[in-house]
């Protein structure tokens, strides 16, 4: 038979190697989840590429687009009363409100940059040249917009040397340009046919079906938008010297510029969906809500 102080030795012995072992497991799990931190940005340097980039900064635009969308289209406009129009309206007001959609971005930069492009990134965004470039790049919507600057651009790629307007090509393609901008349009285009619908119909639209509509017009979009980008960016980098886009093109190709330019991509398309989601549901509240004022 152990002794009496041997047996309470070896409770104290068994109690200590519990102890120990869940320290140690908790130290095994606070050393995981570091690992798991230390592989996401931060929220703070989500916002910082957010804002650097320019991508912040377009935000306002969204809401503006919608509502110029639906008001300055006879066809769906027409098919309102003034109550279906004022609720719509304001479902894009909310929904597409540069905070929102900033909010999105920056949580969806955090699940898909990793720290090492991201690092990359804001090396080259807070680089002198990076400003200039992303302070050009800035001015591009008015440029869009006014067609006598758009054929005066045309005119001026024209005349480019075979090797600038290369390099216009092939930093269009770097930066998924044309296919970011497509995301752009179609989720857009989304967000006023899912809202219209919702507003006009009975019963909740099917947002998929919806998307898969728009999406088999994509390749036709695509090539359109490239072809415009292009010309755009005869007009837009025409002071840029030669030496300094290259700079940029070896950015855009690099491993980060592909992986940073993605996830921008991925985050706005992300942002805009659920900002569609989002009108859909308050324009349905609102229904509800009028449906039981009605009925009382």
């Amino acid at each position: 038979m152990m002794p009496a102080n041997d047996n309470k030795t070896r409770r104290e012995e068994i109690a200590m190697f519990k102890s120990m072992k869940r320290l140690l497991l908790g130290v095994l799990l606070l050393g995981a989840g570091s690992a798991v931190a230390a592989d996401r940005i931060s929220a703070e340097t989500a916002a910082a590429i957010a804002d650097k980039s320019g991508v912040s900064q377009q935000l306002a635009d969204f809401g503006p687009s919608m509502r110029a969308g639906i008001t300055t289209n006879p066809e769906l406009a027409s098919k309102m009363t003034e109550a279906q129009l004022d609720t719509l309206l304001k479902a894009f007001e909310a929904a597409y409100a540069p905070g929102r959609l900033a909010a999105d971005i920056h949580a969806e930069l955090v699940k898909t940059l990793k720290p090492a492009a991201a690092k990359d990134a804001l090396a080259w965004l807070e680089s002198d040249l990076g400003v200039r470039i992303t302070a050009l790049e800035n001015g591009a919507t008015e440029l869009a917009n006014d067609p006598d600057k758009m054929a005066a651009a045309q005119k001026l790629l024209e005349r480019l040397p075979p090797r600038r307007a290369e390099r216009y090509i092939a930093l269009m393609k770097a930066t998924g340009a044309d296919e970011s901008g497509a995301q752009i349009v179609l989720n857009s285009s989304l967000g006023m046919a899912y809202g219209a619908a919702a507003t006009l119909g009975s019963s909740k639209p099917d947002l998929d079906v919806l998307r898969k509509e728009l999406e088999a017009n994509r390749p036709q979009m695509v090539e359109a938008l490239g072809n415009t980008y292009i010309v755009m960016f005869a007009s837009v980098y025409q002071e840029v010297a030669e030496a300094d886009l290259d700079k940029y093109l070896a950015f855009a190709e690099s491993p980060s510029g592909k992986a940073y330019h993605k996830a921008i991509t991925v985050a706005l398309d992300v942002a805009l969906t659920n900002a569609a989601k989002e009108a859909g549901r308050q324009i349905g509240e609102a229904g509800r809500a009028k449906k039981i004022q009605s009925d009382a």
